[in-house]
């Protein structure tokens, strides 16, 4: 079992660490194998192959219309079609697809032992009203046509993992859609990246950590035979279910303006998803219930010298 943390390739996030001597430092202080890189901008040379483990590759929240040539519902949602084109940096899907296959020929080179995409569907004003315009299967078989396009005609060895949100697409709450999922991803070196929090965030009700042990202990077990594929987790937790309950309770006055609304949504989410240490003794059994091959610490801070606070407090959790 190896344990790493996120670190966001860019020099501002670096600070300090932008040396390699100093990262394998980082990672030997706090008891840690390596990092799981997201790639922003220009790689930093001082993030070198065998400190990276993982490759979390870019999500795209919003993707479906595009994929599917929905153009005009696209210049609905973002005002005119010049605003979706420079959001997404494409007229078409297949700018999107050549972006990931960038990133995927650079896992490999980096000698990454996996990659994490997200299959996930959310728009920004569904993140604000949870009116959905495509249901869980819809955004897993397009999700799983994608990548089988990606990887038919390629030879990479690293490990595919496939990671739960809380909005449209996979979950991790509902076996049959998880088997479906696995199932048609044609790719065999593929597996699941279970993440903590994200599974948090599909009960609003959690009010306390016990609340969410014993949650999160239902839908492994609910998993029971497919726990197998759960091959990572990403660990973390935000006990903010009340706060999303209450926000979609109220309402909120959604901006016209794309960009507006957009900074409407992102302050939403940092808010619920927090990315914080997971508080609670039990998170060991946890752990040791799924048996991963990697536990990552994905704690959201402005620099790695932030984090270190926080591998520490979750090192003392997992009595590492």
């Amino acid at each position: 079992m190896k344990f790493v943390t996120n670190l966001i390739a860019m020099d501002d996030f670096l600070g300090t660490y932008n040396d390699t001597d100093r990262l394998k430092h980082f990672c030997a202080e706090n008891k840690l194998d390596g990092y799981e890189v997201i790639c922003v901008g220009d790689f930093p040379k001082a993030i070198t192959d065998d400190i990276t483990v993982g490759l979390h590759l870019p999500f795209y929240n919003a993707w479906m219309d595009l994929y599917k040539g929905n153009f005009d519902v696209l210049d609905k949602e973002y005002g005119s079609r010049d605003c979706w084109q420079g959001f997404y940096g494409s007229d078409s899907f297949e700018g999107m697809y050549r972006h990931l296959e960038t990133e995927l020929d650079f896992a490999q080179q980096l000698g990454a032992e996996y990659v994490v995409l997200h299959v996930c569907e959310i728009g920004t004003t569904e993140t604000l009203t949870l009116d959905f315009a495509h249901e869980d299967k819809e955004v897993i078989r397009c999700l799983c046509e994608v990548v089988n396009r990606l990887f038919k005609y390629k030879n990479y060895t690293f490990r595919l993992l496939l990671e739960n949100l809380w909005w449209k697409g996979f979950t991790f709450t509902d076996c049959e859609l998880t088997k479906y999922m696995l199932d048609s991803i044609e790719y065999p070196n593929k597996g699941i990246m279970l993440d903590i929090g994200h599974l948090m965030h599909t009960n609003k009700d959690l009010e306390s950590w016990d609340e969410a042990c014993r949650y999160i202990h239902s839908m492994l077990d609910l998993h029971a035979d497919l726990l197998c594929y759960v091959k990572g987790i990403h660990l973390h937790g935000t006990l903010e279910g009340r706060f999303a309950k209450e926000f979609y309770l109220c309402g909120v006055e959604i901006k016209e303006d794309f960009y507006e609304r957009f900074a409407q949504a992102y302050e939403y989410v940092t808010k619920v998803d927090a990315h914080l240490p997971f508080e609670h003794n039990d998170i060991k059994g946890i752990v040791e219930k799924i048996n991963p091959d990697y536990v990552v610490y994905e704690f959201a801070t402005d620099t790695l010298a932030d984090k270190a606070e926080w591998i520490k407090k979750q090192n003392t959790f997992l009595n590492r």
